[in-house]
């Protein structure tokens, strides 16, 4: 391809106007010609299958996350792990007056821990969900919130969660919002379930805790998690499930231990959606387990400032 100054000169040389130049090939009749271009050759089977098992290694680093994971908690006291969920920051209907006092007490009680479970914001983000969106805060604001909550118990907490809520941007646009999170607070990530092994003082505590599962049952809160010891982790003494906004505890002897299952509740506690489908119940509630260093010894509570009264005591009575 000629520039327009060699194109000038060329209908000089020749003495043909400017324009004939301009489209010498298509005045002598060679705008047909073709280059002969190879075409790559067909990839093989095996080329296939290195390059994909390459790209999925690669998407990997972005989503993949330990399904087990081992805490340690050093301490010759009792502790307790409060187990909350479903803050569904930024709805309308949230108890953000019971949220900042429990948060308070989170921040300021010696040996208590939070165990923070999926939906921390609501992040109605779907265009299929453009109506309920409007009942809801800027998402950028409920993130805000979320993410100063987080730094504001940065020394409380045990693990942070995703949950269907969350996990909606990543079903958008492919990025784990709430796994980059944790990396720049150095917080424990347990993306949609882990397995956890919490060691406390000299003690190990096997956790399993899932944002939605399966099993649930209307009549039976607890249900789900005992089925879920009993099919897939029956090492397990404290099984948490979140999601349906009613909380439920229940203790009880299984493999020879004493185990809890737990439903955690919520802070939306005027859910418009649940209002319309009849699910009604939704009520404050972060269940919470009091665990000794010393020996073999689980209580829950369903009532966390129950839980906390009977920490204090406890704690008093070991120094």
């Amino acid at each position: 391809m000629a520039t327009h100054i060699e194109k000038l000169g060329l209908s000089a040389l020749y003495d043909v106007s400017y324009q004939t130049a301009k489209n010498y090939r298509s005045a002598i009749g060679s705008v047909n010609i073709h280059q002969s271009i190879p075409l790559p050759e067909d990839a093989s089977w095996e080329k296939h299958l290195e390059i994909i098992q390459g790209m999925d290694e690669l998407i990997a680093i972005h989503q993949l996350v330990p399904s087990e994971i081992t805490i340690e908690i050093p301490t010759k006291l009792p502790i307790a792990i409060v187990n909350t969920a479903d803050w569904h920051l930024g709805a309308f209907g949230v108890d953000y007056k019971s949220f900042k006092a429990d948060v308070g007490l989170w921040e300021s009680e010696p040996g208590v821990y939070v165990a923070a479970g999926g939906d921390g914001y609501h992040n109605i983000i779907q265009a299929s969900k453009v109506g309920s969106s409007h009942n809801q805060a800027p998402i950028s604001v409920q993130k805000g919130l979320y993410v100063l909550t987080l730094k504001k118990l940065i020394n409380k907490i045990l693990y942070i969660s995703t949950g269907n809520h969350n996990y909606w941007t990543a079903l958008a646009d492919g990025e784990d919002w709430d796994k980059e999170l944790s990396n720049r607070l150095k917080l424990v990530y347990t993306k949609h379930f882990a397995r956890i092994n919490l060691k406390v003082g000299n003690m190990v505590y096997p956790i399993l805790r899932l944002h939605k599962g399966r099993f649930n049952s209307s009549f039976n809160l607890t249900h789900s998690a005992k089925q879920y010891q009993r099919m897939y982790y029956p090492e397990a003494r404290i099984i948490v499930v979140e999601h349906q906004h009613l909380g439920a505890i229940e203790q009880y002897r299984y493999n020879d231990n004493e185990c809890v299952a737990i439903r955690t509740g919520t802070y939306d506690v005027y859910d418009d959606y649940a209002q319309q489908n009849g699910f009604f119940g939704s009520h404050v509630c972060n269940p919470t387990v009091v665990l000794y260093p010393d020996e073999d010894r689980v209580i829950g509570f369903k009532d966390m400032r129950e839980a906390v009264i009977y920490l204090r005591a406890v704690r008093n009575d070991k120094r």
